[in-house]
């Protein structure tokens, strides 16, 4: 099919040019072959604004979520733009179609003390050592760092060596940045190393910190969403709502609320975008209200 072979040029070019994530690529392509399958025009040219309008009401019915809406939208609006570049079409059936408004749930998040709770927990929660230090050391990086999970699970070996300061992460887009490492993050890497040595590895695991028999050669992202789940029931906190996901949101928290620069935070969590950083500025908001509160001179007189 011709609309096939035109959206994998559409997907290569937002590879090559705008160095989309794999992840975004994959959800592009599935939002695509859902519109063109919907559709009963078996050419572009033949697609109007009607045909695109009837498949979102339909999307609608489904009971999709906003966000989820909001992208397949965006997917049909921006592979419509390209095709006009690419001269396949003359003119755009999607101009016209609005991106729909949606409130953006506020990240779950942790307190410090339960953050504490989880890293102490993760230091017994196992019977076998090894694991036990293999796990302090991945969520004192998560949170000293803010990794996402994949950046941290798949964390070559030599990010570390010669006990660094700082690491050089491979994010989004194979887009770079350098992050900060805690003193204790240092201190839980150089354990870890100490026992990591000792073990026998293959020749592919051996390139990454955290080593695994599985096909990429490191602990995949399952994997360690089992271990926090795990770990954050053995600390007796909830574990339906903890993940490494959360603990990225805690440590972007806790920074902006000690008063980090939005601009660095959005830095150290590889945001390409600042309106995905300011999500977090409702902790700003809670402490300028406890501020007032606490100590406006008429608040206190009542």
């Amino acid at each position: 099919m011709l609309q096939k072979y035109q959206v994998e040029i559409f997907l290569e070019s937002l590879l090559a040019e705008k160095n989309f994530s794999a992840n975004s690529l994959v959800a592009y392509k599935r939002d695509l072959s859902d519109f063109f399958e919907s559709t009963s025009s078996k050419l572009l040219i033949d697609i109007n604004e009607e045909e695109i309008n009837q498949y979102i009401r339909k999307t609608k019915e489904s009971k999709i979520s906003a966000r989820s809406l909001a992208r397949k939208i965006s997917s049909i609006k921006h592979f419509f733009k390209f095709a006009v570049t690419e001269n396949w079409i003359s003119s755009n059936p999607g101009y016209r179609i609005r991106q729909p408004r949606f409130v953006q749930k506020l990240p779950e998040t942790l307190s410090i003390e339960q953050v504490e709770l989880l890293i102490n927990s993760a230091k017994n929660t196992d019977v076998s050592l090894l694991k036990n230090v293999r796990n302090v050391a991945l969520i004192e990086i998560l949170y000293a760092t803010g990794l996402r999970v994949t950046e941290l699970v798949s964390l070559p070996l030599e990010s570390v060596s010669g006990s660094p300061e700082v690491i050089l992460v491979k994010g989004k887009g194979r887009k770079e940045r350098i992050v900060p490492l805690s003193k204790t993050a240092r201190a839980a890497i150089k354990q870890w190393l100490k026992l990591r040595q000792k073990m026998t590895l293959s020749t592919k695991s051996k390139l990454y910190l955290f080593p695994s028999k599985s096909k990429s050669g490191f602990l995949n992202r399952e994997q360690f969403f089992n271990i926090i789940k795990r770990i954050a029931r053995h600390a007796g906190l909830d574990h339906e709502r903890i993940s490494p996901h959360v603990l990225r949101h805690a440590f972007a928290t806790h920074l902006l609320a000690n008063g980090a620069d939005m601009r660095i935070i959005q830095s150290l969590l590889g945001h390409s975008d600042i309106s995905s950083t300011q999500i977090y500025t409702h902790v700003l908001s809670d402490q300028k209200k406890s501020l007032v509160m606490d100590h406006h001179p008429l608040v206190r007189k009542k």
